[in-house]
């Protein structure tokens, strides 16, 4: 599909960009597959998650009370920090300033937070004491997580643990779920359940292979689970593994630890589709230009994808996927990858801040206020002292009442501004509010998408928007003085 006109879009479908690329400088497209070219439903996949973890908690010892617990898969997003030592889990904004904070389900108040994490103490929020809920694929994890501390504190059945010791229980017992086959097993057994399908996925890979440039996915799932999702997401009948799938890709690196695949030289392997076992490869071969026997491979560097699709820079190559860490930030930080973030819960919340324009509008116009206020108020202090010795008592008088006054009515737009911000936010989400603000300002995890992804968007497929060649254009930067208020 090659539009010249992109105004009848639905801005929940349309592609972001913080960098301008220009698509006819990309010779090779990559995705990672798991909430990217495969996207899960939550109901399903992510109750699976918890309730297989649940499991693993009993068998090291937790309550069995624990497996009656249901998981909300709507209580939490992304972008939010876990504080492994003091149980706490925070949305801050883009100066680290914690703006919302939870112990358990105890939301934790203004003083409370400033009294933990205060501004004036340096605080990387970064391993091993915090983690980052950076990706779709955590939510039952810190919803689990938040569970156990609540229930921590209220009863003395966990007294022999800390918050970080339960931490590190969860996140050893979904590993563990993950390297044993709990979860994708059951989601091989069957994939309909679990995963959702998108009838533009094939086309805009077709799309892309036609344009001429080399297509691969980087992904850390192993082959056998690899070929079970693609082969559903690609095939219209799920019963037909053919590997037919296989067709629309030059290049899949299976088991790449992302994000160590940006930054070290792991040994790479030939992967045997039908028995699903390794061979050593020689790597003189994959640097030969040339066509490759197998496409299917597992580990290995970026330097090899580099050799196999003769590729030169990092420049130019636009990497897909979901991961802010694993995927975008990695990539364009250490080799220069030109990204895409899909932001999947995106789509849904644009509808909403649409539906919420005169929310929006309201808390607007109270800001305006307030600032117009503050400003007469601080005129008035001035004018106040400037009197204070040649006025005479009843202009001082009339001052003063005048700086009282407007006093009253800052204090009470204040509240005002602070309740009709407050429930935007709690309408978007009950919670943690805004995805990508905290009150006025961008949140953590909206500076990194600024910072890393070039672009981004609520699923790839919103490609089928745009031509292969389309030069996405940034917009404008704003610093506060640019903007004539």
């Amino acid at each position: 599909m090659f539009p010249d006109e992109l105004k009848d879009i639905p801005i929940f479908e349309k592609i972001f960009c913080n960098r301008t690329l220009n698509m006819k400088s990309i010779k090779a497209i990559g995705f990672d597959m798991d909430y990217t070219l495969a996207l899960y439903k939550p109901e399903t996949f992510e109750k699976l998650a918890y309730h297989e973890t649940l499991k693993k908690l009993v068998e090291i010892g937790y309550s069995k009370e624990i497996l009656n617990w249901e998981f909300d898969h709507k209580y939490m997003i992304r972008g939010l920090v876990i504080d492994k030592i003091k149980g706490n889990v925070l949305k801050m904004d883009r100066h680290r300033y914690v703006k919302v904070a939870y112990h358990g389900f105890k939301e934790l108040t203004r003083e409370e937070r400033r009294k933990l994490y205060d501004v004036e103490n340096v605080i990387t929020y970064e391993e091993p004491n915090f983690a980052l809920i950076d990706t779709l694929f955590s939510l039952a994890e810190a919803f689990l997580f938040i569970q156990l501390v609540d229930f921590k504190d209220k009863s003395d059945k966990l007294n022999q643990k800390n918050y970080n010791d339960i931490y590190l229980d969860v996140r050893k017992s979904i590993d563990l779920c993950h390297r044993d086959g709990s979860i994708k097993n059951k989601v091989s057994e069957n994939p309909g359940k679990y995963i959702k399908k998108d009838p533009n996925l094939v086309p805009i890979l077709r799309d892309i292979k036609l344009s001429g440039r080399k297509v691969f996915i980087v992904t850390n799932s192993l082959w056998d689970y690899t070929n079970i999702v693609m082969n559903y997401v690609c095939s219209s009948n799920k019963s037909n593994e053919n590997k037919k799938w296989l067709d629309l890709f030059d290049l899949v690196i299976t088991g790449s630890q992302k994000p160590l695949f940006f930054m070290s030289k792991n040994p790479i392997y030939s992967v045997e589709l039908d028995s699903f076992s390794l061979k050593n490869i020689d790597l003189l071969t994959l640097s030969k230009k040339g066509p490759i026997e197998n496409k299917v491979f597992q580990g290995g560097h970026f330097k090899l994808l580099y050799d196999i699709l003769g590729i030169k820079t990092g420049s130019e190559i636009l990497y897909i996927g979901d991961h802010i860490y694993g995927d975008i930030l990695r990539s364009k930080k250490e080799i220069g990858w030109r990204t895409m973030l899909v932001i999947e819960e995106l789509e849904q919340e644009i509808k909403e801040i649409q539906n919420l324009k005169d929310q929006y509008d309201l808390c607007d116009s109270l800001n305006k206020k307030r600032v117009h206020l503050e400003n007469e108020f601080e005129r008035h202090q001035i004018l106040e002292k400037q009197e204070e010795n040649d006025a005479s008592i009843q202009k001082k008088e009339e001052i003063a009442k005048k700086i009282k006054k407007i006093g009253y009515d800052l204090l009470k737009l204040k509240e005002l501004e602070k309740k009709e911000i407050k429930n935007y936010h709690h309408n978007l989400h009950p919670i943690w509010g805004e995805l990508m603000k905290t009150g006025r300002q961008n949140s953590r995890f909206a500076a990194q998408v600024e910072t890393y992804a070039c672009l981004y968007t609520s699923k790839l497929t919103n490609l089928i928007h745009y031509g292969p060649h389309k030069n996405f254009r940034a917009v404008r930067d704003f610093m506060p003085h640019d903007l004539n208020e």
